[in-house]
Formats: C-alpha cells, structure tokens, sequence
C-alpha cells in the first residue's frame, strides 16, 4: 500500500472516531430519577408539554427530530434516506399519518396498516422507525420519563387525581390522559399507604432489546396463536406467593402490547391472526384500553403498525363482516418502485452491504441499470399499447424527458395506472440473480 493510500485510511479513521464521538454526546441522556413530588418541580416545570406527549406526538416529535435544520426536505426523509429508494410517495403517507395523529385527528384512533408485496420495504420502513425511537429517546429533546418499575412504562402524570388534573390543565397548560395501571394503583395502596407523591418516577429509554417502548408480534402458526402473546396471563407460578390470581404481582405482564406502551407495536403479517386478536388491537388504537379477566380496563397509549401482503388482504376483503374492521385502519400502500434508477440504488446497497468478496468483483458500469429495467418492465401492467411503447413507459416512471410528450401528460400517464408497482418479480429476485453471477 502507497504513503498516500496509508494517509487517505489515517484521515477516514479519523473522520469515524471524530464522528463517532459527536454520535455520543448527541445520544448520551442523563438519568434521572426521583419521587412524583420531585418529578413535579424538577421536570414539569421546565416542559410540561414534552412529559405530556403522546405516543404519537412523540414519533412525530421523532420524526422532525431526525431532519437536518438546514435541510428543505420533508420531515422524515433524512430518517429513510439512506435505505429506502423509490419510496417517497409510501413514505410522505406514513410521515402525514403520524403528523395529522399529532395534532390529536381521528386518524390517531386508526390502525396504520402498510400494505405491498413482499420485499418492497415495509418492514424496513418499520425497522427504521424503531430504530429512530430508540435513538431520539437518548437525546435531551426525547427525555421520556414512566413510573419506576411499572409493567407498562406508564406516565407519572397518571398519578394526578381526576379532581386535580383541571387544575393542573390551567396551571401547566396540558390535558392529562390515561388511568394508572392496577399495579401501580396496588403499590400506592399497600406500599405507599395512599401517598402517591412517593411513587418513584425515572427517566426510561426506548429499546426494543429491553422490551421497552417497543413491541413486536409476529404470528408464527395462526392456528394455535394465543392472545397471552399479546395481554399476557396469570402466572401460576406466583400464585402461591400472593395467594390471589386477580393480584397484579401474579400476572404475566410479557405481552406485546405491554411492551410496546408508551412507543409502538409492530404487527408482522397481521391479517393471518384470529379475529379476535383484530378486534383487541383496533380497540386498543380506538379507546386506549385492553380488557384483561380480573381487571379493570388498562390503559395503553402505542401506535399500532401492522403489515401484511396483498394475498392475505385480498382474501380478507372477501369478508363482509370485515368491513367494519377496516373502517378503523388507515391504508398506506408500499409498492414496489418503478423508477429504474431508484432500483438500482437498491442493488447497489445490497451487494455493497454484502460479503466482501462481493465488493471486490468488478461489475459493468451498466449491468445494475439493466437488472434494473428488466424488473420494472416485469412489473407494468399490460395495456393496449404496442410494445415499443414500453421503453417510453419506463422512463416516464425514471421522471424522465420523453419526445412528444408534455410533463403534464407523463404525470397523467403514471397515475393511470395506480396498481402498477404491486406485483413483478421483488428485488430481492434479482439480487439473487446478480448473486450467483458474481459467485
């Protein structure tokens, strides 16, 4: 290796640490905790409207939180950047949703279902989400505080009294929502001998790892599914510690949605579930709450983001008594892309992400763009067109001039066929082609 190449690795090395080290320090949250009282004093004061946040505010909050403050993109395109190409009309939906949910919409009462074929980015949209979540929770602006070992993360302001909080509304200037949970309604009964400004309070994180703000279900056999994945059920095992099954200390709180409190719950394939797990998790989006045997209702406050195929969704239209179940999810469609050159951007991450011997075999300048055309010819849908037309349809897509047709003509001509995109062969078909030609 030359001096100069030896300089150029010192110099990057460099960049990294020094980048690395910035990453830290923006990510680095101080913890904090204390009692209600002090939790009161300390942190309300000082921003009643950030303790106050809803789920969906906070993901909002995320989200504008991750767009550079020079940048004119829209919010959210600095979080999907990098992974997702070819996406921006799914992802602009997505970001809209959680921006009208924001501003306290009916649509924050819906389910937010992503819909496509598969290998079109949907649950990279989600990963990405989390992924985000968890990193804003780390930074000042995302301070998110819950009750000190409480099964749900829930927030302290639960802890008002309903007498209180108009109160409260006229002093700090924020609406307190939700119910406590029976386990911590319990320990300010038995532990605290009533005194709930005694209820120990902490800064929590997001981590999906520690089952913390993030849930994930996915449904391994629909037949035998259980809701306890979900809501959880009575621990047997400490039954005969506390002498009760209806004692909160003997409940499995392990459910996904118990998980996902306080950030969001993912759905993978939600359409293979049962109809009741359906119904529990749209009650869940509209009322907040989950009924459970031997409680009351509890309160849960989470996005809910389920994603499923077309075969799945197709089959559940088919369904009259469904109908009412979709009334209550907001739809994004996730197709695949049809702009060739945002199809190659995906291979060329791909292959750059994979093993090293993959990087180091030269490609012809032109073969990505090429795999590229083939998928999106695969995925235009038949027309009365002749088959030279073809060629103008693709680079129409690519948002590109085309002779004797005006931009407004080529807008028209991509919307006319709003299902293009929902079938062809997927990316990850060609990348095992390319695969194999590499090897």
């Amino acid at each position: 290796m030359s001096s100069i190449d030896t300089r150029s690795d010192t110099g990057q090395q460099h960049d990294f640490m020094h980048n690395l080290l910035a990453f830290t320090r923006e990510h680095k949250g101080s913890y904090w905790s204390g009692t209600l009282g002090q939790f009161l004093e300390e942190i309300v004061t000082q921003d009643a409207h950030g303790v106050a946040r809803s789920a969906h505010q906070y993901i909002w909050d995320m989200i504008r939180w991750s767009r550079p403050q020079e940048s004119d993109a829209s919010p959210g395109c600095a979080l999907f950047a990098d992974e997702l190409f070819g996406m921006q009309e799914s992802i602009e939906r997505v970001v809209d949703y959680f921006k009208a949910a924001a501003a306290g919409s009916e649509v924050g009462r819906r389910l937010l279902l992503l819909l496509g074929p598969p290998s079109g980015g949907k649950s990279t949209l989600v990963i990405l989400l989390k992924r985000g979540l968890e990193e804003y929770s780390r930074t000042e602006p995302g301070a998110l505080y819950g009750i000190q070992d409480c099964p749900v993360h829930e927030s302290p302001l639960h802890l008002i009294p309903h007498s209180l909080r108009a109160e409260f509304r006229e002093i700090y200037g924020v609406d307190i929502r939700g119910e406590l949970c029976p386990h911590c309604r319990m320990r300010i009964a038995q532990q605290l001998n009533g005194d709930f400004l005694q209820m120990p309070v902490e800064r929590i994180f997001i981590s999906e790892a520690d089952r913390s703000g993030i849930g994930t279900y996915a449904p391994h056999d629909p037949t035998t599914a259980d809701l306890a994945d979900l809501i959880g059920s009575v621990d047997l095992s400490k039954v005969a510690d506390y002498g009760d099954e209806g004692d909160p200390r003997a409940w499995s709180w392990s459910g996904a949605v118990y998980a996902g409190s306080r950030g969001m719950l993912e759905m993978i394939e939600i359409l293979k579930v049962k109809r009741e797990f359906l119904y529990l998790l749209l009650t869940l989006t509209q009322e907040k709450n989950v009924k459970v045997s031997r409680f009351p209702l509890i309160y849960l406050d989470e996005t809910i983001i389920a994603h499923t195929n077309l075969a799945e969704f197709r089959k559940f239209l088919q369904e009259s008594e469904n109908e009412a179940l979709l009334d209550r999810m907001v739809i994004v469609q996730v197709p695949y892309t049809l702009n060739f050159n945002d199809e190659a951007r995906i291979y060329r991450k791909l292959i750059s992400s994979a093993a090293p011997a993959f990087r180091e075999v030269h490609l012809d300048p032109h073969v990505l763009k090429a795999a590229a055309v083939f998928a999106i010819l695969t995925r235009l849908q038949e027309s009365e067109e002749k088959e030279q037309e073809l060629a103008k349809r693709v680079r129409i897509h690519a948002h590109e001039d085309v002779e004797g047709m005006h931009p407004g003509d080529a807008e028209r001509a991509r919307q006319k066929q709003p299902e293009e995109g929902l079938g062809g062969v997927s990316p990850r078909f060609v990348i095992n082609a390319l695969s194999n030609a590499i090897i």
